[in-house]
């Protein structure tokens, strides 16, 4: 310690500014005033106090002994890169609906503008050629149409049903025999049917012959209901209905079937006989799709 202190006193015993102050003030203290003397303690503090005050002012020591070891360059946190922003287009894809909305449109339009301006051979050609499309377009639809019916044939309409005159009437007569088989099996269950008329009303009275010749060709049960009180001759059976029966509308034709009660109407109105024949068939099969 001591050794550092002399070393330290002798630096600063070689700057300028310990020349000046240990000579100056203790010369200036020394004259002042002849009979004062400067003690050797004093002296000795003041030159301490010069010392570490041009101490404090100097740098820090270089060499091996006071390695300075040098300081880490602060690391820089990278700038995050900015994300260009980017602006998505969503191109919205109109539904079939939409797109034949809006060309069915377009091509009135065109049509229009070409009516309007008949004399316009540009516009004309526009809707010329707009027709040719639709044409096209048609034909193509109706290829593509065979093309599927014999890739699926049970699609045909045709196959069950022909429309050819030569098939026609076989067709036909299948179907007419279907019908009868409907009526003969509701009758040997047990239905009969009941005519439900006015005896002064002029339909009633044109229908009922027509009722009883069906019902003696295919052999089911009839009885004729009058709800005036008057009987049609040309009906074998009758009954006065006595409130029994009620219908919104006559003539009706009523499926009745007396051992379980059940009531089933066929028909309000005039109806020819193919077409009761149908309606037997549809009660038969509980109205079930026959196509």
């Amino acid at each position: 310690m001591r050794t550092l202190l002399n070393n330290r006193l002798q630096h600063a015993a070689a700057s300028p500014f310990f020349r000046w102050s240990s000579r100056a003030p203790l010369a200036w203290l020394s004259t002042k005033n002849g009979d004062a003397v400067v003690n050797k303690r004093s002296a000795l503090v003041l030159l301490m106090l010069t010392t570490f005050c041009h101490g404090a002012n100097a740098t820090d020591a270089q060499g091996w002994r006071w390695y300075n070891e040098p300081t880490a360059p602060k690391k820089q946190a990278p700038k995050k890169a900015e994300t260009p922003s980017v602006t998505l287009t969503r191109t919205k894809t109109l539904t079939p609906t939409e797109q034949m909305d809006w060309f069915h449109s377009y091509y009135q339009d065109t049509l229009n503008d070409a009516a309007i301006n008949s004399q316009d051979s540009e516009k004309v050609e526009k809707a010329m050629l707009l027709n040719q499309y639709v044409s096209n377009k048609s034909s193509e639809f109706g290829m593509t149409f065979k093309k599927v019916l014999l890739d699926n044939p049970e699609l045909s309409y045709t196959k069950d049903r022909p429309t050819e005159q030569a098939a026609r009437s076989t067709y036909l007569s299948l179907e007419r025999n279907k019908k009868m088989r409907a009526v003969r099996s509701l009758a040997d269950a047990g239905w009969g049917l009941f005519f439900v008329y006015k005896g002064q009303e002029e339909i009633d009275i044109a229908l009922a012959p027509s009722v009883q010749q069906f019902a003696t060709e295919h052999g089911i049960e009839l009885l004729g209901v009058t709800l005036d009180g008057v009987a049609l001759p040309a009906i074998v059976q009758n009954r006065q209905n006595d409130q029994h029966i009620n219908v919104p509308f006559s003539p009706a034709l009523v499926l009745v079937n007396p051992g379980t009660g059940e009531m089933k109407p066929l028909a309000y109105g005039f109806i020819s006989q193919d077409d009761l024949l149908g309606r037997f068939l549809n009660v038969a099969t509980d109205f079930a799709p026959d196509f």
